[in-house]
């Protein structure tokens, strides 16, 4: 009788689901009924059901279709370079580098790292290596010789693209100090290094000839007669390596499929309403000020594009705010993502040089990497009252959006959420002993699903650490899951606050306390202490021209938080918070730098 029942049931979800013209708040319902009327139980696990099948996609697959079905359609803008192309002129500028990788003697599966900040190159390396069968490997471009060495080495990088000089780095220098004898050969030869025994080739994007490396023009000239097979690649081969942000340890290397990325991408389109302007005719420009080599500047800033047929436009080769705002005034951009950092960062260039009335066609602020604040999306809801924020939620090993709003979602629950289920996934939150809590309760949360990554290349021992023999993907978060299929995000595990036997969440006296008129951006952290066993701790930004002492904030905190809450040390951070190169505050850091103050004290 239940299998009757069960199958009685996903008729009629598949019947509903599939019927055309579905709006948004339609979907959403079906999804929310579906997920309470189906749940035998009030322990926390939801799943994202859906009519709309995965589809066995590629990366160059899809791009392909692109090329083929709108050829004279702008992909690319690419400002801080003044260069714009179309799907056909991208198409061009893939094949001439995948013809050099032949030439090199690359082939299918090999690693190709590429270790520069946004520009052409750096998207078109993304399609070529996925259309022969590479896999690219992801460096962030701030990396000294030490975090290089470790990227190099650990995913066996066989080719190496790269900038001369960027900022204050000289790369050629870096990895020198990785191998002296590495640049002692002529220019446009081999690398052969007893160091890096798999690294090949370099290429540098220079018109300077360097020793033991091929400049991009003569790496271009190499392949110009060389001619390459695409090999037939199956959807769930890795194709990307994203390198784990390294904040306990060195950094991990997530092996990501086209499957996983492809779907994902889609996923998040179709949620954010994409497909919806499509069928209207309207077009999509999506401002990227993320920088590629991050989960979301790749699935967002670039899958996301290529999927629905859209333009992406890259400000700068780095986060700059001004460039950005420069962007969404001229280019007409229709979404904007990113960190909520990166959104504080252009709201406040924004608010300073009133210009907020000039964008005019902003439809949608998507942000992830970290929660945003009530007070940040509030900000934007004011500045932007025809457009609308949204939150998602992932991480690199799950290719990366888990959970995500729905466009027509609430102001309240955009606030308190970080979304609903994302099609296909499956998620649940467990205790300390990995049984399920009830809806409503705190735990880790767990994801299981297509946008699972393939594990840790050439570390199994941690890949087995965190996906479980039955699938499950621990994220090391504390969520709370919702009956109707929503989540909210309480913190890291290790971010978690014992003070004297309570937990705290640093979370929710963030929120608290960026509700000071003065305040701007706040985080909250642990600090050990002999007699509580760990100290409420905040580092404080405050407000262009406010003068705030730490006094004044625990007076303003007295009688509206519980007292054990109120962060015992507070600090006025006058140089901003030190951050990673993908926009996330380094919270480690701060504990550093907070006890020393401390020790400095007593």
């Amino acid at each position: 009788m239940t299998t009757i029942v069960n199958k009685m049931t996903n008729c009629l979800l598949f019947k509903i689901t599939n019927l055309k013209g579905l709006n948004a708040i339609n979907r959403r319902k079906i999804h929310q009924s579906f997920s309470r009327n189906n749940h035998w139980s009030k322990y926390s696990y939801v799943y994202g059901a859906s009519s709309d099948p995965l589809k066995p996609y590629t990366v160059e697959g899809v791009f392909n279709d692109a090329v083929q079905q709108t050829p004279d359609r702008e992909f690319l803008v690419s400002r801080h370079e003044n260069k714009r192309y179309t799907f056909a002129a991208m198409e061009f500028e893939v094949d001439k580098l995948c013809r050099s990788f032949n030439a090199v003697g690359l082939k299918h599966g090999d690693r190709v790292g590429i270790w520069m900040p946004n520009c052409v190159l750096y998207l078109t390396a993304i399609i070529a290596t996925a259309r022969l069968g590479l896999i690219l490997v992801n460096i962030n471009p701030a990396y000294q010789s030490d975090e290089l060495k470790h990227t190099l080495t650990l995913a066996d990088v066989k080719c190496l693209l790269t900038l001369e000089n960027f900022k204050t780095q000289n790369y050629p220098e870096i990895l020198e100090k990785i191998d002296s004898d590495i640049w002692k050969r002529p220019p446009n030869t081999p690398v052969n290094s007893k160091v890096l025994p798999t690294l090949k080739s370099v290429i540098f994007d220079s018109e300077n000839q360097i020793n033991g490396a091929y400049n991009l023009q003569t790496f271009f000239d190499i392949g110009f007669n060389s001619n390459y097979s695409i090999p037939k690649i199956q959807p769930d081969e890795g194709c990307i390596i994203q390198f784990t942000s390294g904040t306990t340890g060195k950094p991990k290397a997530a092996l990501l499929n086209h499957f996983g990325l492809m779907n994902n991408a889609y996923c998040i389109m179709k949620r954010l309403g994409i497909y919806d302007n499509i069928s209207k005719g309207k077009l999509n420009k999506f401002c990227n000020p993320m920088p590629l080599f991050h989960a979301s500047g790749l699935s967002i800033g670039v899958l996301g594009p290529m999927i629905t047929k859209s333009t992406v436009v890259l400000p700068s080769a780095h986060f700059e705010p001004k460039t950005a705002v420069d962007v969404l005034t001229k280019e007409k951009c229709t979404i904007l993502f990113g960190t909520p950092t990166i959104f504080v960062d252009i709201l406040s260039v924004l608010e300073k040089l009133s210009l907020a009335q000039q964008v005019n066609d902003l439809e949608f602020g998507l942000t992830g990497g970290a929660t945003c604040s009530p007070i940040l999306m509030t900000k934007f809801n004011n500045m932007f009252p025809r457009a609308k924020i949204l939150s998602l939620f992932g991480m690199t090993e799950t290719s990366p959006c888990s959970f995500q709003n729905f466009t027509d979602d609430s102001d309240e629950r955009v606030k308190s959420t970080v979304g609903f289920i994302q099609d296909h996934v499956e998620a649940k939150v467990v205790d300390t002993n990995g049984n399920m809590v009830p809806f409503g309760t705190p735990g880790e949360l767990l994801v299981r699903g297509y946008i699972i990554m393939n594990g840790y290349f050439n570390d199994e021992e941690k890949t087995k650490e965190i996906i479980d023999s039955n699938g499950w993907l621990h994220t090391g978060d504390q969520f709370v899951l919702y009956e109707d299929g929503y989540s909210s995000h309480v913190g890291r595990l290790k971010e978690m606050i014992i003070r004297g036997g309570e937990n705290l969440f640093p979370k929710e006296i963030e929120y608290f306390l960026e509700s000071h008129p003065s305040i701007s951006q706040v985080q909250v952290y642990g600090i050990p202490d002999h007699r509580m066993g760990e100290e409420v701790c905040a580092s404080v930004i405050l407000k262009s021209g406010a003068m705030v002492t730490e006094a004044d904030i625990k007076a303003y905190s007295k009688g509206k938080i519980s007292h054990f809450k109120i962060p015992k040390y507070i600090f006025i951070e006058k140089d901003g918070f030190p951050m990673t190169a993908t926009g996330k505050v380094q919270k480690n850091r701060l504990r550093e730098m907070a006890m020393q103050r401390i020790s400095r004290l007593t």
